[in-house]
């Protein structure tokens, strides 16, 4: 006969079991990026009003696999943006970076994507964070 302890100890076992299982389904797929939310970035006073796009990079590559539509920095934030094209991303295989750019000023601040940081079951909106940038990357598993 088992006891009510016993019970639970095994319910427990048997549920943390089936969540690592399942936490870990997507380290051999696919993530696909549909579009990004900027969330925030910090704009210095002497940037122009312009307008804003992010790219996408691959590790330290210094071609973009993907860019944004663009957006005037004079709305209010946060704005989502549609990617083009939509990359296939293998986030727990490969560092990607994100970028944000003016289309007078050029390049002004980026974030990287640690995968390591954290496990994502179900992404549907994961933010990632630089120094003075805010992005949210949103999509699915393929």
């Amino acid at each position: 006969m088992k006891t009510n302890s016993t019970k639970k100890i095994i319910s427990f076992f048997l549920v943390s079991s089936l969540f690592f299982l399942f936490s870990c389904q997507n380290d051999d797929r696919t993530f696909q990026l549909d579009t990004v939310k900027l969330e925030q970035f910090e704009k210095e006073k002497s940037l122009p009003e312009q307008k804003l796009f992010i790219k996408v990079f691959k590790e330290e590559s210094k071609i973009s696999i993907a860019e944004t539509e663009l957006y005037p920095s004079d709305l209010p934030l946060p704005a989502t943006l549609k990617m083009y094209p939509s990359p296939e991303m293998n986030l727990y295989g490969t560092s990607y970076h994100l970028e944000l750019w003016g289309n007078i000023t050029g390049y002004i601040d980026r974030c990287s994507v640690h995968m390591d940081d954290y496990k994502i079951i179900f992404p549907i909106d994961m933010e990632v964070k630089g120094e003075h940038l805010e992005i949210s990357m949103q999509g699915s598993w393929k």
